[in-house]
């Protein structure tokens, strides 16, 4: 194809599919080049000396001509493929993403993209505890009623959680991907994933090339994205170096706000969150705290945890039942603990799981379960 049949769209796209270039290389050759079509008329020292480029970028650059009728028929297929390819300068970019220094420069969107809504990114551990888990989709659920957008990055553990209550509330969330948007990581979410990019509950957003694997250094990158996309950050269960903590450290470089779920201090997967709140970020104790912090008007608290009524139940059940909290307990501890021969003990915890009251969390570990 012709090189001035080319719009500036079109060719911000054909530099996308570099991941040599950064939001800032992509900036200014789009300041600099016009129209911007030329830059691929341009010579070695033309890019050289007109850009601030690095010689490993020019050659990528000057790599993009000899693919461009690729590139091309790759363009015109992205509709086909439900996918959209969004710049800073056009109204479908989510406004937010303009507050942050380094947005991106160009996104790539399955489904539907954040609108001018409430919004509130849940991040944390992908070997959260159970009360993490059932945390993170409680809360997810309990905003995502009250019209508040959820934003993830659909990794295992709380990040899924928060998807889940989001969607289970009927609300909208988002999941900003280390990977291209069109590839599904981890395959284990492909249900979710699917869900998403329909654009019913929400879509999945990435700024990486199409087709990009999960590379490790992708996602810390991405992390400013999902606190960029939301007025709050809400950290469930972090070490103490974790990608947790570093989209709680984008979020207050961007001037939001950043709340944690407090925990055990002799708890390893809560130490960051305790950390965060040490220093100064807010202390979850109800939804309600996030909806307030949103300028939401809130009649009445909303409770965090429910317990189910246990006057139900016979006298045995009852007593292996409040030996259990929201903290996983070993069955040794709990039969030491009820003064019941292993076999009562056996059975109450068999009925207690099947009537919806605990979760056995791993091989013989039980904790009560999150409503």
């Amino acid at each position: 194809m012709q090189f001035f049949e080319i719009t500036d769209k079109e060719a911000l796209f054909f530099l996308s599919t570099l991941s040599e270039l950064g939001y800032a290389s992509k900036k200014e050759i789009y300041e600099k080049i016009k129209p911007l079509y030329n830059i691929f008329t341009m010579s070695f020292d033309d890019l050289k000396t007109g850009l601030k480029l690095k010689e490993k970028q020019i050659h990528a650059v000057l790599k993009l001509k000899n693919i461009i009728n690729n590139l091309h028929e790759e363009y015109l297929s992205l509709a086909d493929r439900n996918i959209k390819f969004i710049l800073p300068f056009e109204d479908s970019y989510p406004s937010k993403l303009l507050n942050i220094r380094d947005y991106p420069f160009g996104i790539f969107v399955k489904g539907k993209v954040p609108v001018q809504r409430k919004s509130v990114s849940i991040v944390g551990s992908r070997s959260a505890s159970e009360y993490g888990l059932g945390m993170a989709k409680f809360l997810a659920q309990e905003l995502a009623k009250n019209g508040v957008d959820i934003i993830s990055g659909m990794a295992l553990g709380v990040d899924t959680r928060a998807h889940e209550g989001a969607i289970l509330a009927n609300g909208k969330t988002y999941a900003v991907l280390g990977t291209g948007v069109n590839v599904c990581y981890p395959e284990s979410n492909f249900k979710l994933y699917n869900d998403l990019c329909i654009g019913e509950h929400g879509g999945v957003i990435s700024e990486f090339p199409l087709g990009t694997n999960p590379l490790k250094i992708n996602f810390p990158i991405r992390n400013r994205i999902i606190s960029g996309l939301a007025d709050i950050t809400i950290v469930i269960e972090a070490r103490l170096k974790s990608g947790s903590l570093i989209t709680a450290s984008h979020a207050l470089e961007q001037g939001r706000e950043v709340f944690a779920l407090p925990g055990r201090i002799t708890d390893c997967m809560s130490l960051g969150c305790n950390k965060l709140i040490s220093d100064g970020a807010g202390i979850i104790s109800s939804p309600t705290d996030i909806l307030e912090a949103l300028d939401f008007n809130i009649d009445g608290k909303i409770q965090v945890y429910n317990e189910k009524n246990a006057n139900i139940l016979a006298k045995n059940d009852k007593k292996v039942y409040s030996c259990l909290d929201l903290k996983p307990k070993y069955i040794d501890d709990i039969i030491k603990e009820s003064t019941l021969d292993v076999s009562q003990v056996l059975s109450s915890l068999l009925l207690l799981e099947l009537e919806g009251f605990i979760v056995q969390v791993s091989s013989n570990y039980y904790c009560k379960r999150i409503n």
